[in-house]
This record gives structure tokens, C-alpha cells and sequence, in this order.
């Protein structure tokens, strides 16, 4: 059965991996789809992965495992909604949103609900299988109890409290217990971890952040699992997170602050006081363990570890009575939403034999925001160099990662050098040189996998035009209209030309085309970086000037740049772009102004 774990957000990991342990043991393919925004934090890049929407097409899955709302409905295989939590008293939780095949729910409680819903939509089954997250929990017991009796050890205390508070601003209760979790843990000596959603507010990590680096017994936890602390942990306060599930079905007590359910089988305080005392009481006398009793039953009564295991048994056997469908059928206006969150289709899908080999190529310092994203963009390469200058992040560490890459560090002399030397490793005819911050889209890897393995005549060099990214937002003007670089060419017939060093030129032998799908370049976060890359490139051409002879004038300081601003801002319509298209075009001019400037300043330097 080929399988795809989808993962939009962080917490699926923990979801997840029971059920890639299970399609492990029984020999099933399976890959795993990560949003972009979770590269940095996915922790199986030695597994089969991707971000590409396009790979989960040519990967034609059969079944599809997903613990969010949304999958896209164009993808073949078993959509399996297998839900992130236990809180169904959460907004959206029994919502039918029309995009699964199949539920698999968690306990009789979840089982009666969606029942009700099949049989008022008669479009999807629903199946009781128990939640994979919670099978860690009656495997790992022993192993997390050595680790419990080792902290209890060096903290001297004899029990650990874990505060995990929901990222819903309006729910959350962090901004309100910040000094009643400091009285905690000077008052009690008890150990505490502090746990946060990846959503949570900055402002309020970075309090509590500072608060454990100030009490020695406060730890702040990052691992994005929160399953260890959860058995760790004798006792949780919270406020709605849906986590208060799975530590009630431990069977130990939870302190909740102004909890939102209509069903509460735990102590809940309505205003943000007492917590101290509260927690003495309720460690000395658990008045609440009759109402865990009954919640375990219809939450979730399975204790043998096994769900993971069920939820693949019952997929395959839905499959074997229905079939696998190709996909699921929405309204106009569900699959806009969904063309929205994943993108459209890609048609007529390269689907080999593959003639040609393409070696990609990138050069890389200090690229440790790009690095994730770049070579898990280009994983449909066939072989991944990339040339670096000794990075001092820790672009080295995440690169290590992957398990697919040629790394080579080299001496960084300027760009034309670098790119030449990087030239001259790949071993394939075909060649992918693109830049750190650059992407290639679903329908541009299509294109050039068809353009590469064509019958036609083939180009020499193939430009593709870029989309131009500033503070993650697209601008469509400013000149950028019809920016170009060559990224796709034949290595025998070209070369870089040696005389420029900054902004390196190919030398084509034969004919260059334009690839019709454009490339995402995702150049800079803010001006201030904007600014500072463009001073790092005006000192590198005063040099390649200076080499030349070149004496600055009043032209090159007041027409040239007063002609670049006008030129981006007006030729090339930056007014269209608002403010940034001006403060872009501004700084055009000023990089021709600074260049100028510091090659004034060289030849005064380097006079007798």
C-alpha cells in the first residue's frame, strides 16, 4: 500500500510516526508530505519526503493519513482524516469539511458523533480504531520512567508539574499566569516544564523563556513532541488546549483556568488566582479520579498500543471492498480553497523514462534560512553539489541532514570563480545552477524534466524568468517584470566569463530559450538586508572597476543613479508596488551611487 503522511502543521509528527512504524514493519511504500514552513523542524529528512504537491502525484498513493482538515482532493488514494486531538468541544472539531473518505476515530464519544454525520451525508465511513499518538504511551512507559527518576534526582524534588497552555488568544492563559508559575516553583521546589504551541504568541515564549533562565527548577521545553513531558509529568495545568486529553487518559489530574468544555471532568478555576494552593490540593487528594474513569471509556479505552496498527489494517480493508479513488468530489468552492492552501494540478505530468541526468548546483555561505528549502527543492535532481565558503551557521549541520548531497568546501574568491569551479563537478551533461534563496514550483520541475528528456532539439541554455519575493510578498513591478538568469544548461557548451566577478555572465555556444513556468526568488526579509546585500555587491564591483581603470564623475554620481531610481520606479512601474516599489527603486540608485563612492575611495587608496 503506498501511503502519504501528511503533515501541515508540527504536531503531526507525533501522529504520525506510529503509523510510518507500522507501514515499515509490514513493507509498505510511504512518503511523507511536510508544508514548507516545517522543514526546519521535520526530524526524518533521512526518510522519503517532500513539499512538492507535484511528487504526491507521481508517488500515486493509495491511501492518504492526515490529522488536519484539509487534504487536496485531486490526489489519488483513501483520504483518512485521523484527527490532532481529543478536544471535541474545540471549534471545528465534528465539521464536516467534505475532503475524507474515511474517519477513524479515537473512542465511542468521536465514533456516535460522526456516525450521525455519515449517515446525514452518506459520502464517507467512519471507523473506531483508537488515536496512534497515544500508543507511545503503553510502550515507553519503563524507558520515560529512568529518565523521571533521574530528574527527580538532580532537582531534588519529588514531583515534576507541566504547564501547557493552548496558542488561542483568546483562550490561552499564558499572558495571566506568569507570576502564579514563578510563585509555583520558588514556593514548592517542584520541577516544572514549560511547553508552548508553536502558535503561541512570540511575546509570551520569550516571557517564559526569560522566567526559566531565571529559576533554575523551570524548564523550557522546544522539542516539538510534546509526549515526553506528558509522561514525565504527574500533574498539567492548562486552560483549553486539546493536550489535556491525552493526559487525563494517563489517568493523572489536570488544573485547567477558565476551560471552555461543557463536559469537564477536572478541576477548573475561573479566575487566575490560587494556583499554588491548588496544585498542593490536588497532588494530596485526586478527587477527580471516578470522572477520568469514565472519560478513559469513551475517550479512548484502548490500553494495548495498538491503534497505529488498526488504522492500517481498516484502511486496507476499506480499500479492498471500495477500491482506491483517484478524487474526491468537492463543490466549486471547496476546490478553490483547496487550490488556494496546496496549488492546482499539475498537467501533463513528466512521467519518464528519463534520457538525460541533471546535476544541480548550488553555492552556499551563511545560508542557514535557505539551505532546508533549497535542497529538498531540488530532490528530483539527479545528483545535489553544493560548493560552500565555509559557512560559520549552521547551514553545515542542517545540510548533514540530507543524506543525498556532494558537499564541497572551498575558499570563496567571487561569484564567478565559485560558480565556475562548481561548473566543473558536475558529472552529468545537464545542469540545475540555481541560488539558495530560489525555488523551483511543481510546474517548473514538470517542465524542465520534459524539456530535458524531449526528442526536440534542445537549447544550448535555458533562462527561466523569476518571481521576485520581498518580505515574503510578491512584487510584481519595480522592474522585475522580466527578470531572467540562465538556470538550466548544457555544461559542455557553455562557460563563465571570467572578466565579471560580481554579477557572472554564461557564455552560451548555441541557442538560449525561455522556459514558460517561472522560478520563485525569494531575495530579501526586509530593506535592512536589502541594503546590506547590495553594499556587499557595490564593494565587490568597485574592484572589478578598479581592475578596469574605471575614474567616477559627476555622471556616475547623480546621472547613473538618478537614471536607475527612474528606471525601476517609473520605467519599470514601481509606483504600481506602492511603498516598497519606491523604497526599492531608492535603494537601485543608491547601490549605483555606493559603488561609485567606493570606487572613489580605492583609487585614492591605492595612488602613490
Amino acid at each position: 500500500m503506498n501511503t502519504i503522511l501528511f503533515c501541515q502543521n508540527a504536531y503531526a509528527f507525533g501522529i504520525l510516526a506510529p503509523i510510518r512504524d507500522v507501514l515499515q514493519k509490514e513493507n509498505h511504500e510511504y512518503i511523507w508530505f511536510i508544508a514548507p514552513k516545517l522543514l526546519d523542524t521535520f526530524p526524518f529528512k533521512k526518510e522519503n519526503f517532500t513539499t512538492s504537491i507535484l511528487d504526491l502525484q507521481l508517488f500515486e498513493s493509495d491511501a492518504i493519513f492526515a490529522p488536519g482538515n484539509e487534504v487536496p482532493y485531486y490526489l489519488r488514494g483513501v483520504k483518512v482524516q485521523i484527527f490532532h486531538g481529543l478536544a471535541g468541544e474545540k471549534k471545528g472539531h465534528f465539521r464536516i469539511r467534505h475532503y475524507f473518505d474515511l474517519y477513524l476515530t479515537q473512542g465511542p464519544y468521536f465514533t456516535e458523533k460522526f456516525n450521525r454525520f455519515k449517515a446525514q451525508h452518506q459520502d464517507f465511513d467512519v471507523v473506531e480504531t483508537g488515536w496512534p499518538k497515544l500508543d507511545i504511551y503503553h510502550t515507553a512507559v519503563q524507558e520515560y520512567q529512568k529518565e523521571k527518576e533521574a530528574l527527580l534526582k538532580d532537582y531534588q524534588t519529588d514531583k515534576i508539574i507541566l504547564y501547557a497552555p493552548t496558542f488561542s488568544p483568546s483562550l490561552t492563559s499564558a499572558p495571566y499566569l506568569l507570576d502564579q508559575i514563578r510563585e509555583l516553583a520558588l514556593s514548592t521546589g517542584y520541577l516544572l516544564l514549560l511547553k508552548f504551541h508553536d502558535l503561541m504568541d512570540q511575546k509570551w515564549i520569550a516571557a517564559y523563556k526569560k522566567l526559566s533562565e531565571e529559576i533554575p527548577n523551570i524548564l523550557f521545553k522546544e522539542d516539538k513532541n510534546i509526549t515526553e513531558s506528558l509522561l514525565l509529568a504527574d500533574l498539567m495545568i492548562s486552560d483549553t488546549s486539546s493536550v489535556i486529553y491525552e493526559f487525563l487518559l494517563l489517568d493523572k489530574p489536570v488544573i485547567t483556568f477558565k476551560n471552555i468544555s461543557k463536559n469537564i471532568q477536572w478541576l477548573d478555576i475561573k479566575s487566575y488566582e490560587g494556583l499554588v494552593g491548588k496544585v498542593k490540593a490536588t497532588l494530596e487528594h485526586d478527587t477527580y479520579a471516578p470522572q477520568r474513569k469514565t472519560l478513559n471509556e469513551q475517550y479512548h479505552p484502548y490500553k494495548d498500543g495498538k491503534s497505529a496498527a488498526r488504522m492500517v489494517q481498516t484502511t486496507q480493508e476499506y480499500i479492498a471492498k471500495n477500491g482506491v479513488p483517484n478524487e474526491r468530489k468537492l463543490s466549486f468552492l471547496r476546490k478553490k480553497k483547496i487550490h488556494k492552501i496546496f496549488g492546482t494540478p499539475t498537467k501533463d505530468i513528466f512521467t519518464g523514462p528519463k534520457k538525460n541526468k541533471i546535476s544541480a548546483l548550488v553555492i552556499t555561505y551563511n545560508e542557514e534560512e535557505h539551505i532546508n528549502g533549497v535542497l529538498e527543492n531540488l530532490q528530483f535532481a539527479d545528483e545535489i553539489i553544493v560548493v560552500d565558503s565555509f559557512s560559520t551557521d549552521t547551514t553545515i549541520e542542517k545540510l548533514k541532514a540530507f543524506n543525498n548531497i556532494h558537499l564541497i568546501q572551498r575558499p570563496f574568491k567571487d561569484f564567478t570563480d565559485q560558480k565556475a569551479y562548481a561548473l566543473a563537478q558536475a558529472t552529468h551533461n545537464w545542469v540545475l545552477f540555481i541560488d539558495a534563496d530560489e525555488r523551483l514550483t511543481d510546474a517548473l520541475k514538470n517542465e524542465v524534466l520534459k524539456t530535458v528528456n524531449s526528442d526536440q532539439k534542445k537549447a544550448a541554455a535555458y533562462y527561466f524568468l523569476r518571481i521576485f519575493m520581498f518580505e515574503k510578498q510578491r512584487i510584481r513591478f519595480t522592474g522585475t517584470q522580466s527578470d531572467k538568469n540562465y538556470r538550466l544548461f548544457q555544461k559542455s557548451k557553455v562557460k563563465f566569463d571570467t572578466t565579471k566577478t560580481v554579477h557572472e555572465t554564461l557564455l552560451v555556444d548555441g541557442e538560449s530559450k525561455v522556459l514558460k513556468n517561472k522560478l520563485i526568488h525569494y531575495s530579501y526579509n526586509n530593506f535592512e538586508e536589502f541594503k546590506n546585500k547590495r553594499l556587499k555587491y557595490t564593494s565587490m564591483q568597485a574592484n572589478e572597476l578598479l581592475a578596469k581603470n574605471k575614474k567616477p564623475t559627476a555622471f556616475h554620481f547623480i546621472v547613473k543613479p538618478a537614471f536607475r531610481f527612474f528606471k525601476h520606479y517609473v520605467i519599470g512601474l514601481g509606483f504600481l508596488d506602492g511603498k516598497k516599489g519606491l523604497v526599492l527603486s531608492y535603494l537601485m540608485g543608491l547601490g549605483i551611487y555606493n559603488r561609485y563612492s567606493e570606487l572613489k575611495r580605492l583609487r585614492k587608496e591605492n595612488q602613490p
